[in-house]
């Protein structure tokens, strides 16, 4: 009797784990669907996305656990969900642990750092005063050529001159500034690139109500151009109490039922953000493809790397991250650790990536920089 009731409950145990590897398998071929798939198509799929490095992780431990059991037949069932999503793996999961990454600066390459500044610590309360001058000092130490500066911000009374004061002491020859939004009348918030090689055929591209892409071409020492674009996409629009209160739930999950109303909320505004953002995406891809050089662009996304903005604007272009990258590459410093949101895209036959690197800034900045190295085919 009691041997027939273990064997049962063995029974029931295994069943029931492998209609919960069922069920992660559907969630990730969802997860691929909307990877694909416009979310003016079908509501609150782009959402899904954000979930995506949970059943890729999932499907993989199953794959493995299936192995130790008699029933080794079931390993196909992960194993097979993760070769048909296997396009979503590498961008979330960076498998270049042993890899060379190579990030010192070439006199003939290209090394690039973008970074969302978030306004050098304008919208901190208190503003910390110092934080431009940190923020200066961290890149001085990163030695880029090209520095790719989101959510800049500059002013008509010149008060942020010390800002192209600093770059030109830094090396940098060459300064751009677009500017797609404003903080009153004299404060106004953009893309910023600073650059030790000359910049040619810049050109503002409006692809939506205070979205530009920045767009110049740049002089390699060889003589040999590439263009750069810069983008900022619709953020979430999330209040800095939206986010203070997702901060609170996770750490004390009671508040979740108590704040049932502003869940819904949340889950409405990053519906209506993925709405605007798909445009956008198709937009940019658009500039993108007009471009008779080969093109680097620097991108904060507002969004991750499985999701149909990621794969409209990516195109035929290379992810540094899915090159070099290692673990999760968070960018975004809030919320939740599998937020990379921020990227670096390039064309692939001028460009041959020696290194990649995601450096963790939560004191600086609520994102963090990207940086790519890269030597001219």
């Amino acid at each position: 009797m009691l041997k027939k009731l273990i064997a049962f409950f063995r029974a029931l145990f295994s069943h029931t784990l492998f209609l919960a590897n069922i069920a992660f398998a559907a969630w990730l071929l969802l997860c691929f669907y909307a990877s694909n798939t416009n979310p003016s198509d079908l509501k609150f799929i782009g959402i899904v996305s954000l979930t995506t490095a949970f059943p890729i992780l999932a499907n993989f431990l199953f794959a493995i656990l299936w192995l130790f059991t008699r029933k080794k037949w079931r390993s196909l069932l992960p194993v097979s969900v993760l070769i048909i999503c296997y396009q979503l793996i590498m961008p979330v999961w960076g498998l270049h642990f042993f890899s060379s990454n190579k990030m010192e600066a070439k006199v003939d390459g290209l090394k690039i750092m973008s970074w969302n500044v978030h306004g050098l610590g304008l919208f901190d309360k208190p503003v910390d005063k110092k934080m431009p001058e940190k923020i200066f000092n961290l890149v001085e130490k990163q030695q880029p050529d090209v520095f790719c500066m989101i959510e800049f911000y500059t002013n008509t009374d010149g008060s942020n001159k010390k800002a192209s004061e600093y770059f030109k002491k830094a090396g940098y020859k060459e300064y751009r500034f677009m500017y797609d939004n404003d903080l009153g009348a004299k404060i106004f918030i953009g893309n910023a690139v600073f650059s030790r090689y000359p910049l040619s055929n810049f050109e503002e591209i409006s692809i939506d109500e205070y979205i530009k892409m920045m767009r110049c071409d740049v002089t390699l020492p060889n003589e040999k151009k590439i263009r750069l674009c810069v983008v900022h996409l619709q953020s979430f629009l999330l209040a800095d109490k939206d986010k203070a209160m997702i901060e609170e739930i996770k750490s004390n999950t009671d508040k979740l039922e108590e704040n049932k109303k502003y869940s819904r909320t949340f889950l409405h505004k990053m519906h209506n953000a993925y709405l605007k953002r798909a445009p956008q995406a198709i937009l940019a891809r658009a500039e993108i493809d007009k471009s008779p050089i080969p093109v680097v662009l620097c991108a904060d996304l507002n969004t991750v790397p499985t999701s149909y903005t990621y794969t409209t604007i990516k195109g035929s272009l290379k992810d540094a991250f899915e090159e070099k990258g290692k673990g999760l590459g968070r960018t975004y410093n809030l919320i939740s650790p599998t937020l990379r949101i921020d990227y670096i895209f390039y064309t692939d036959s001028a460009l041959n990536l020696l290194g990649y690197e995601t450096i963790s800034t939560p004191t600086y900045s609520d994102h963090n920089p990207v940086i790519a190295n890269f030597s001219v085919k």
